[in-house]
């Protein structure tokens, strides 16, 4: 597979030096397999939670939200839709006996089973467009950026190529979000904005097509930067039922800062793991993005 000389057709080739996009672009569609390839009612986390706890538990709550960086929100959703038809009950925390633990049950790990073929029928079809020895090769640069999570996570977990990219794209983003909060924006009004400088004036649906997601997807970041004077909508002169979008004088001095700030944490990655890890990390993350065009432009750090 010649994965390096392929573009996303109609990507902004601007994101696609950024390893925080490429793999926000991966998680998309891996977790767009995992979704389709679960049972009715179940959500791709729930094998996440359900090994954790086969393999290491009892844990509480709290850890493991923490281990398998799932907000507190989200996870009381998650333990509550395993709670219901009784594959995880509370017991209290042998440790600490104020607190409570999660614990699975023999109707959870047959659960876990069923979850288990669908998730590995999920994989298969995510990355069928890498080869064996591709996917071998992506694993251990996935876990290069979560490096504690090798001994804290169990390796069945880790064995899943899915699951790293899940891992790595929060870990990513999160740190892309500190880098820009002094900003007032976050990697996803930076990623709109890189996609609009290099299209503009041009509509919200070619702006998503741009960036790899739907047109919804876009609109609350679109209303977020209109709100704060970073872009405009003008009313298409061709066709006044459509808006185009453009960037104001400030939002393209903000737009500066923030790529300062982005390249800044693409050359970080690359002294944290090596240029050429990141070369081949990048490679590998592309070839999962449905591509038929040249090569993209690469940053230098």
């Amino acid at each position: 597979m010649t994965s390096e000389d392929m573009t996303p057709p109609g990507s902004d080739r601007g994101l696609l030096g950024y390893t925080g996009h490429l793999m926000k672009r991966a998680f998309l569609h891996v977790h767009a397999h995992g979704a389709d390839a679960m049972p009715i009612g179940r959500h791709p986390r729930e094998i996440g939670v359900l090994l954790l706890l086969i393999h290491a538990g009892p844990l509480s709550q709290a850890r493991v939200g923490a281990l398998l960086d799932i907000s507190r929100t989200d996870m009381v959703k998650v333990v509550d839709g395993l709670e219901t038809p009784g594959y995880v009950v509370r017991e209290r925390d042998p440790a600490d006996r104020r607190r409570y633990a999660l614990r699975a049950t023999e109707a959870g790990e047959r659960a876990c089973e069923e979850l288990r073929a669908a998730a590995d029928e999920a994989e298969r079809a995510a990355f069928a467009c890498l080869s064996a020895d591709e996917r071998a090769r992506l694993v251990p640069i996935l876990l290069d950026l979560i490096p504690d999570l090798r001994d804290a996570l169990p390796a069945e977990l880790l064995a899943r190529t899915g699951f790293l990219i899940a891992r790595c794209h929060h870990r990513l983003r999160r740190r892309g979000e500190q880098r820009l909060a002094s900003r007032g924006l976050r990697p996803r009004h930076f990623g709109l904005l890189t996609a609009l400088a290099s299209a503009e004036p041009c509509s919200q649906q070619r702006l998503a097509g741009l960036m790899g997601v739907s047109g919804p997807a876009i609109i609350q970041s679109i209303d977020e930067l209109e709100r704060a004077g970073v872009i405009r909508r003008d009313r298409n002169p061709d066709d006044r039922r459509e808006h185009l979008l453009l960037i104001t004088p400030d939002g393209r001095r903000r737009h500066r800062e923030a790529r300062d700030d982005m390249d800044d944490f693409q050359r970080e990655l690359v002294i944290e793991i090596g240029a050429e890890r990141i070369a081949e990390l990048n490679r590998l993350l592309l070839a999962l993005i449905p591509s038929e065009a040249p090569t993209p432009q690469r940053r230098t750090p």
